[in-house]
């Protein structure tokens, strides 16, 4: 099983990514192809220097290019010009899915539509080849899994096209709060952006996980400056891991974890004001809402509310139980529970793509569940019966699941 660490505990942006990826051992000719394969027709140089920040030594990124007034692209712009390009299907498809974050955030942070939102710094050619080119690597490597630190904040004010902005910029903060991704405050002397937009925008695209992996059998190590002196070093590093068969064992196991159940008997509030309590406290980061009858003092009937949270999102939890229901307290205790490895995989089959949850037994045995919400859209189009669809599907991911083995 292989895998990265992508440690950007300092900063990141696309281009920082992009050279820790080289110096990773990526081919600096599959880059440079890309503005080949992207049909640019200007007078654009992308090059690969040894460089250093403040004594560490790692690979900057350098571009040149004839001086010219860059238009401002709309997302369906970009999306066109990456469809009509000849990279392949999966750098396409990452690097679109990047800039379609990037326009969600946009278009709530200036109260537009998709449709109407337009790049400025975002839409260059620059920044569109600095997305390119991570998903151009990151294909190349092949992972099984992908691991973020938490990226930091950042502090202080930036000149933009819209004029001047504190930072995070706002479209930073709206992916980060659409994506549950934990913005960390360091102890920085430097006042300035150090995570970008295209930086947030590639986590959300890429991370399976945040924070550092128990086992660390580290292959290699690249390390990816960044172009701004800000009189500290200025990097970020991308470690490449393996399991070794000592952890397989132990990552067949099931593995116990921390978490936190919140809950509250209210009988006071309507049944829409308990469900739409219920999705907020879903979208603030529940694992799981569950809701039921219970008879309370003087007789009355009222609704017993449990959420289950991990702790970094307990204390956003408890803001929406007093914000937005009418209960006057909450009761909280720590939990243990013991989960199963599991993993999330995309299947294409006949009859469109599927989200297949696949769950490690003890045994060594793999056990999967189709989501139900693709079921639900595949028996609206086709009318096929639900239960015979997903008999049907099994029986076309039997041959895949008795031969994959995630841990290898």
């Amino acid at each position: 099983m292989k895998y990265i660490f992508i440690d950007c505990a300092l900063g990141i942006s696309g281009d920082m990514l992009a050279s820790a990826l080289i110096d990773l051992g990526v081919p600096h000719s599959i880059l440079l192809s890309n503005l080949a394969s992207l049909n640019i027709d200007k007078n654009f140089n992308l090059e690969f220097n040894k460089g250093d920040s403040e004594g560490i030594q790692g690979i900057i990124c350098i571009k040149t290019e004839v001086k010219f007034k860059e238009i401002f692209r709309s997302f369906n712009d970009v999306k066109n010009l990456l469809l009509d390009s000849s990279l392949n299907e999966y750098v396409k498809k990452k690097s679109i899915r990047v800039f379609e974050i990037l326009a969600e955030a946009e278009a709530i942070v200036h109260g537009k539509e998709i449709s109407d939102v337009h790049f400025h710094e975002l839409g260059t050619i620059d920044s569109i080849l600095d997305v390119v080119n991570v998903c151009s690597a990151i294909d190349f490597l092949n992972l099984d899994n992908i691991y973020f630190s938490n990226p930091p904040a950042g502090k202080g004010i930036v000149s933009t096209s819209h004029g001047p902005l504190p930072v995070p910029v706002p479209t930073v903060l709206e992916i980060a709060r659409q994506k549950q991704i934990p913005l960390m405050a360091i102890d920085d002397k430097y006042f300035g952006e150090i995570t970008t937009p295209t930086g947030i925008a590639l986590i959300a695209t890429f991370a399976d996980k945040f924070g550092q992996p128990d086992n660390m059998k580290i292959k290699k190590i690249g390390i990816g400056l960044g172009s701004k002196n800000i009189s500290r070093p200025n990097f970020l590093r991308v470690l490449l891991l393996e399991v070794d068969d000592d952890y397989k064992e132990k990552n067949n196991k099931p593995v116990c974890e921390t978490i936190i159940s919140q809950e509250a008997w209210i009988d006071d509030s309507t049944p829409e004001d308990i469900a739409i309590l219920i999705e907020r406290l879903r979208a603030a980061g529940a694992i799981d809402v569950v809701s039921y009858s219970v008879d309370m003092k003087k007789n009355r009937k009222g609704i017993c509310i449990k959420s289950l949270v991990y702790p970094k999102y307990q204390k956003l939890l408890r803001e929406v139980w007093f914000n937005y229901s009418t209960t006057i307290g909450i009761r909280e205790k720590i939990i243990s529970r013991w989960i199963l490895p599991r993993r999330t995989v995309i299947h294409k089959t006949k009859f469109g793509e599927v989200n297949v949850k696949e769950i490690m037994r003890p045994n060594g045995l793999n056990s999967i569940k189709i989501e139900h919400k693709d079921l639900t859209k595949i028996t609206l189009n086709t009318g096929i019966p639900i239960e015979e669809l997903r008999q049907k599907l099994f029986i076309e991911l039997s041959e895949f699941y008795e031969l994959d083995d995630w841990l290898n």
